[in-house]
């Protein structure tokens, strides 16, 4: 799920390798991956929803296939922002029960780094049509009902993967403010060196965090952020890390905190 800049480049050319620029076009045009093909922002979420929404199934097969994502072939991802878009395209994959996906570990930056060879210019279309058949995965994906369910689950704990004032409700970024009641506080950023070096951290380290928090992998593991992006990074570090039941709650807080039937905590007091 996870390939460095030097086994990648050793890959390109390979028929059964796609690789995904997700950064912004102007980015793409000016220098990517040989071979890779754009995705942009807009083909996973809706950009006129008030709640940034993901597109419904069809149409994001529709996207995906115009991309030359199809059933076969190894899908690698990459971006310069942290890994988020990348692995929010793991997680969209998933979802529609299309394996076989990696993200590019340190991103662009470290492509960069590497001093391995990019090339110019605007995407091309694929050279043979993809067909991606969906089989919707559910139990990747979180709604709001599922997240009401967890509130009184034993056996589930939710992730909170946004900064420490969204968390408290120091940061207004819906009706109301604060974080889910019971939800645990993990700041996607811990997951990776610093956002101008987007490389994981060990998995040891990463795996010890999240157990030191109660986050096990015998639990059932609901992650949340404001629009279900930087939520994509935390379900994807999960699953690198083994975890088999991870749900991305992708309304997250934009839904909930729009929601008043929806409880929110603010500092550990519900209301």
């Amino acid at each position: 799920m996870v390939v460095t800049a030097p086994e990648l480049h050793q890959r390109l050319g390979n028929t059964e390798l796609i690789v995904v620029d997700l950064r912004n076009e102007a980015a793409y045009r000016t220098a990517h991956i040989p071979g890779a093909v754009h995705l942009p922002a807009h083909a996973l979420n809706d950009p006129e929803s008030p709640r940034s929404s993901v597109w419904p199934v069809e149409v994001l097969r529709a996207n995906l296939e115009a991309t030359g994502i199809g059933d076969h072939g190894l899908v690698v991802g990459y971006d310069d922002s942290g890994l988020v878009p990348s692995a929010k395209l793991f997680w969209v994959l998933e979802y529609l029960g299309r394996g076989n996906v990696a993200v590019l570990n340190g991103g662009f930056p470290a492509w960069q780094l590497a001093g391995l060879p990019v090339e110019t210019g605007e995407s091309l279309p694929p050279s043979a049509p993809a067909r991606l058949n969906i089989r919707v995965a559910e139990n990747r994906r979180a709604h709001r009902n599922d997240v009401l369910a967890a509130l009184s689950a034993p056996d589930t704990v939710l992730v909170d993967a946004r900064t420490a004032d969204e968390y408290a409700g120091r940061s207004q970024t819906a009706a109301r403010d604060g974080h889910i009641p019971g939800a645990v506080h993990l700041n996607w950023e811990q997951h990776i060196v610093d956002l101008m070096n987007p490389t994981l951290r060990a998995l040891d380290e990463l795996r010890a965090v999240y157990e030191s928090q109660g986050v096990t992998a015998d639990k059932h593991v609901i992650t949340y952020c404001r629009s279900g992006a930087r939520s994509s990074h935390t379900y994807f570090v999960l699953r690198l890390l083994g975890y088999e039941r991870v749900s991305n709650y992708a309304a997250s807080w934009l839904e909930w905190g729009n929601e008043p039937d929806c409880p929110v905590a603010v500092d550990n007091t519900q209301r």
